[in-house]
C-alpha cells in the first residue's frame, strides 16, 4: 500500500508545477482588472440605482431564484454579509471586474503560444468587459458579480483539457451548470470557444480524430450540465422573457426571426465607425487564418467565414430558440466575446498590422464610450431627481393630499431622457437603449423609487394591471397643471400625468 506522505508529496509537487505554469497569468490579470475598473469608474461615480436595484435596495432581497439563479442567491449573502441585501456598491462591480479580468486572461492564455502579454493582447481583451452590452451588466449594483461569474465559469473549463478527457468533461459539465445557476446569457460562450479552438486546430493541421474527440467531450459535458439544469433546477418563466420553445414546425422561422432581430439591434446600436472597425477586424481575421493555414487557401477561406458566422450565432446563447427571448443589451454581451475571440486570434498572429490597428482603435472607442455612458447615467439621475421633486412639491401643496384620508395614486406618461442625454443619443444610439428614464409609468422599476423612497403617507401605489381600474378613463378634474406634469384628483384617486 503506498505511503500517505508520498502521495501528499506528489500531489503537492503537481499543484506547485501547475501554479508555476499559470504564473504568467497574474500580471495580465492585474492589468486587465485595472483597465476594467478605470473603464467603469464613471459608472461607479454615477451611483445609479439601475432598474431592479431600486427594489432590491428597498426590500433587501435577491429574488434570482425566479430564473433558477440559485448560486447568485447564495453568493449574494456572502458578498453582502447578510441575508438582508443592503447596497454595498461599488464592491459588487469591483468584484465583477476582477472576475472578468480572470476570464479575459484565460481566453488569452488558451490561444497564445508565446505567453508574453503585450499591448495588442490587452486591446483584444477590452471588449469582454467594456463592450457597450456588458456595460449594462456593470450598471446593476446587485447583479454584476454573478453576470461576470457566469462568463468566468464558461471559459475556465477549457483549462482542464490538458489534464485528461474525463477531467475536461466534468469541468465542462460543472461549468455549464454553474453558468445556468448564475446568468444564462453566457450560454453561448463555451460553444464559441470550442468552435474557435476546433477551427484553429484544423487550420494548423491537427488530426481530425483529435478534433472530433475534443468536440465530443466538450459537447457531452456542456449538454450534461444544461440537461441537469433543465430537468431538475430550471423554473418555468413566462413574463418579459419566456423559456418555452416553439413547435417543431415553427422553430426555423422563430429562430431566424430572433437572430434577425439581434443582428438589427447590433446594426442600430453601434456607431457606423464601430461597425466599420469590426468589419476590418473580421477581414483581418480571415486574412490571417488563410495566410497561416496549412490547408488549401480556398478551404481556409471558406472555413474562416463559416466559423465567423457560427460564433456570431452562438454569441446570443440559447435565447434565439426561445419563443420570447430577451433582447436587452445585457443579454447580448456574447457579441463582445465574439469580438474578443477574433481580436485575440489576430493579436497573437505575426504581423497583420491593419487588423491589429483596427482592434486597438475599437478597444479605445469602447473604453471612451464607457465614460460617456457613466456620465449619461449621472445626468439622467439628476434630471429624474429634479422631476420627482417637482411632482412631490406640487402634491404637497394640494388639499386632496394633506387630509387624513387614504389615497390611491397612479402615474401616466414619462419624463423621457434628460435633454443632454437626448443630445448624446443623437450621436450614439446605444445611449438611448442603455440609460433608463428612472421615472416612467407602466414600468414597475421606474415607478418604484417615486412611490417607495420618499415616505408618502396614506398613499397606496395603484400599480396598473389589466385587471386594475385605470384612472385615465375616469376623467378626473385637474387640480394642478405645470410645464412638467398635470395632476388630477377626486374621491381619493390621484393621477399624475408626466409630460
Amino acid at each position: 500500500m503506498p505511503d500517505l506522505r508520498w502521495i501528499v508529496a506528489e500531489k503537492w509537487k503537481g499543484w506547485k508545477e501547475s501554479a508555476l505554469e499559470y504564473r504568467c497569468m497574474i500580471r495580465p490579470c492585474v492589468i486587465m482588472f485595472a483597465v476594467y475598473v478605470i473603464g467603469i469608474s464613471a459608472i461607479l461615480r454615477a451611483n445609479f440605482n439601475y432598474r431592479d436595484d431600486l427594489m432590491r435596495g428597498y426590500h433587501g432581497i435577491g429574488g434570482w431564484d425566479n430564473y433558477g439563479r440559485y448560486i447568485s442567491n447564495i453568493l449574494s449573502c456572502v458578498i453582502h454579509g447578510d441575508t438582508y441585501l443592503t447596497d454595498v456598491s461599488p464592491l459588487p462591480q469591483v468584484l465583477a471586474a476582477l472576475l472578468l479580468a480572470a476570464a479575459a486572461v484565460i481566453v488569452w492564455y488558451i490561444f497564445s503560444e508565446d505567453k508574453r502579454f503585450n499591448f495588442g493582447n490587452l486591446a483584444a481583451l477590452v471588449p469582454l468587459g467594456l463592450s457597450p452590452y456588458f456595460l449594462q451588466c456593470f450598471s446593476y449594483k446587485y447583479d454584476a458579480p454573478y453576470m461576470a461569474l457566469s462568463v468566468l465559469v464558461s471559459v475556465a473549463p477549457l483549462l482542464f483539457w490538458k489534464y485528461g478527457y474525463w477531467k475536461f468533461f466534468c469541468g465542462a459539465a460543472i461549468g455549464s451548470l454553474a453558468m445556468c445557476l448564475t446568468y444564462q446569457a453566457s450560454s453561448g460562450i463555451f460553444p464559441m470557444l470550442v468552435a474557435m479552438i476546433c477551427f484553429i486546430k484544423w487550420n494548423c493541421g491537427d488530426k481530425i480524430r483529435e478534433i472530433l474527440t475534443f468536440v465530443l467531450y466538450s459537447a457531452g459535458g456542456y449538454i450534461l450540465g444544461m440537461a441537469i439544469f433543465k430537468i431538475f433546477l430550471m423554473p418555468k418563466a413566462d413574463s418579459y422573457v419566456s423559456t418555452s420553445l416553439p413547435s417543431f414546425r415553427e422553430i426555423v422561422p422563430v429562430v431566424g426571426g430572433n437572430l434577425g432581430r439581434y443582428f438589427r439591434y447590433i446594426e442600430t446600436d453601434f456607431k457606423i465607425e464601430w461597425l466599420e472597425l469590426i468589419l476590418l477586424l473580421c477581414l483581418g481575421f480571415v486574412f490571417v487564418m488563410v495566410r497561416d493555414s496549412v490547408k488549401r487557401w480556398y478551404a481556409a477561406l471558406l472555413m474562416s467565414i463559416l466559423i465567423l458566422f457560427v460564433m456570431l450565432v452562438f454569441s446570443f446563447g440559447l435565447y434565439p430558440i426561445f419563443s420570447k427571448p430577451l433582447f436587452a443589451p445585457r443579454a447580448m454581451y456574447g457579441f463582445g466575446i465574439f469580438l474578443v475571440l477574433i481580436g485575440t486570434a489576430v493579436s497573437v498572429a505575426a504581423k497583420a498590422y491593419p487588423a491589429k490597428a483596427s482592434c486597438i482603435i475599437l478597444a479605445w472607442c469602447f473604453f471612451v464610450f464607457s465614460f460617456t455612458y457613466g456620465n449619461a447615467l449621472r445626468e439622467q439621475q439628476d434630471y429624474a431627481d429634479f422631476r420627482i421633486a417637482a411632482v412631490i412639491n406640487d402634491l404637497n401643496s394640494l388639499d386632496i393630499m394633506v387630509d387624513n384620508s387614504k389615497k390611491e395614486m397612479q402615474l401616466t406618461g414619462s419624463i423621457g431622457h434628460a435633454p443632454v442625454v437626448k443630445n448624446m443619443s443623437k450621436h450614439n444610439r446605444m445611449i438611448k437603449r442603455l440609460v433608463p428614464t428612472q421615472f416612467q409609468a407602466r414600468m414597475r422599476p421606474e415607478e418604484w423609487k417615486f412611490f417607495h423612497y420618499y415616505g408618502f403617507k396614506k398613499v397606496k401605489w395603484n400599480w396598473y394591471k389589466k385587471t386594475d381600474e385605470d384612472f385615465r378613463e375616469l376623467n378626473l378634474p385637474i387640480v394642478k397643471d405645470t410645464m412638467y406634469h398635470t395632476i388630477r384628483g377626486k374621491d381619493g384617486r390621484v393621477l399624475v400625468e408626466l409630460k
